[in-house]
């Protein structure tokens, strides 16, 4: 049986091809955002029809393509009119417009009791807020709007004609009720939006029925194509990792860095909600996943390579020598990470970076190793405070490029103190994509045994204890860099 998990990202989608627990092929086309002083946007028709092209090109060279499943990066939607043409620019999550209307929104519930429905506090970065910003600035543009979605739903709307909206990817407009499953009416009063205008929440893994006959047609496909929803893209990556047992993690390691850890039920701690976890739904049912994020990682790790190796041009090549420049010992330099802004346990759009304790015997490669170092030293503290909420992570799995690094994934189990998982694919999303499509065409029985027949693991790094008790005491300097540096921003 050949079907497909297609990853819709904010540069760039991919779709990976499965025939039963085989992966097949794989097939990316890029796109551009555009990047101002206004803002951070991006033209969800040209995804569209970057999507119908992967579409064709998959199923021209794997005719009996019978599902695609969908995921995609969340926040950012799309307003249409009631001809489903594109009203506005998608405003990206990075994007700062909404900021002061998530903060009205938050006066008017209570920071708190906003948390304790919707699982998030007041965020620029949200659907909603960025809605309320079009309807205050633009009112005759709201006025004109008859659907408003988020990008999966949008491109499943598109190809079928259904309007739903999967749990999770619903909880990052900051309307979603996380403890009833629904739209939440309250908020959406508070906010003065409409709550029509959004798609219906459904499950994770509901199928949206067939691709629509005329573009099957355009797409010169033959026989009937299931779309079905997956969820926001961490989510897909969590299952596609492994994470499914409460108190496993998965550490993705891309442009950003994000661990998603899983639990049971809806937590009470504040904690969650003042640090900006948040509480997403996940695809096991009364389970939910909080997300540990770090604008940079990957982003940083480039930014320290084109800054101070420009010298070493081969990729692969750059990291083994680096890598075997890093001292057994940990390095006094420290890195503040916040190259493009703090995400949390700050949530500090405005936080700006910093290396220091360096000295004139301080080199390139103390630089690169510090960097690597810090950005552990950046997650353990959302792992601490996760602890602190009740969230225990007995394990973690590693995806994205950055899994690659053996070095540094060493260093995280020393550092985070528990084992990491490295796993064979690196494309965990689309892997996560296919064990709920898989699951939803009966291949397999349970997203469980999806999980155990698609996932492999390379190899396992286990934590040195007298190496986890030398970093604890770097650690603790590293925990007073970001409220020091605050006082000195300029």
């Amino acid at each position: 049986m050949i079907y497909a998990g297609l990853d819709i990202g904010t540069t760039g989608s991919k779709i990976t091809i499965f025939d039963d627990t085989e992966k097949k092929d794989r097939f990316y086309e890029n796109y551009p955002s555009k990047r101002d002083a206004n803002g951070h946007e991006i033209d969800a028709s040209i995804i569209y029809e970057t999507i119908l092209h992967l579409i064709q090109k998959s199923v021209q060279a794997y005719p009996s393509l019978c599902a695609i499943g969908f995921t995609s990066f969340g926040e950012t939607f799309v307003m249409l009119d009631k001809d489903d043409h594109i009203l506005f620019p998608s405003m990206l999550y990075t994007d700062p417009r909404g900021e002061e209307e998530a903060k009205e929104l938050e006066t008017k519930i209570g920071k708190e009791k906003l948390g304790h429905i919707v699982g998030q506090i007041g965020q620029g970065m949200f659907s909603l807020p960025k809605l309320m910003y079009i309807k205050k600035h633009h009112s005759e543009i709201y006025q004109k709007a008859d659907k408003v979605m988020l990008m999966e739903d949008y491109i499943i709307y598109m190809l079928t004609g259904k309007r739903q909206i999967d749990y999770a990817l619903a909880s990052r407009t900051l309307a979603f009720d996380v403890n009833t499953r629904s739209w939440s009416k309250e908020i959406f009063l508070a906010a003065d939006i409409d709550s029509s205008l959004f798609s219906t929440p459904v499950p994770i893994g509901t199928s949206a029925g067939n691709i629509k006959e005329k573009l099957k047609k355009q797409l010169k496909i033959t026989h009937p194509l299931e779309i079905i929803h997956i969820a926001h893209d961490q989510i897909a990556n969590a299952l596609g990792a492994g994470v499914y047992e409460e108190g496993t993690a998965v550490d993705g390691l891309g442009t950003c860095e994000c661990v998603t850890v899983t639990f049971k039920g809806v937590p009470q701690s504040n904690i969650l909600y003042e640090y900006g976890y948040g509480v997403i739904p996940y695809v096991r049912e009364n389970y939910n996943v909080s997300y540990a994020l770090i604008s940079t990682g990957g982003a940083l790790i480039d930014w320290v390579l084109q800054t101070y190796f420009k010298d070493l041009k081969d990729r692969e090549d750059c990291f083994s020598i680096l890598n075997s420049k890093i001292k057994e010992k940990p390095t006094s330099v420290l890195v503040l990470p916040h190259f493009a802004g703090a995400s949390t346990p700050y949530m500090d759009a405005h936080a700006k970076g910093a290396i220091i304790n360096l000295d004139l015997s301080t080199s390139r490669y103390e630089i690169y190793q510090a960097t690597l170092e810090s950005l552990c030293y950046e997650m353990k503290l959302s792992l601490d405070l996760l602890e602190k909420a009740g969230i225990h992570i007995q394990k973690m799995y590693a995806s994205g490029g950055g899994s690659k690094n053996d070095t540094w994934l060493q260093m995280k189990a020393n550092i985070f103190n528990v084992p990491i998982y490295q796993l064979e694919s690196i494309d965990t999303g689309t892997l996560g994509s296919a064990i709920v499509v898989g699951t939803a065409l009966k291949l397999f029985n349970s997203y469980e045994e999806g999980m155990k027949k698609l996932i492999r693991v390379k190899k396992v790094f286990y934590p040195n204890q007298e190496q986890h008790e030398t970093y604890l005491k770097i650690y603790q300097t590293y925990q007073k860099i970001y409220e020091s540096m605050k006082g000195l921003r300029i």
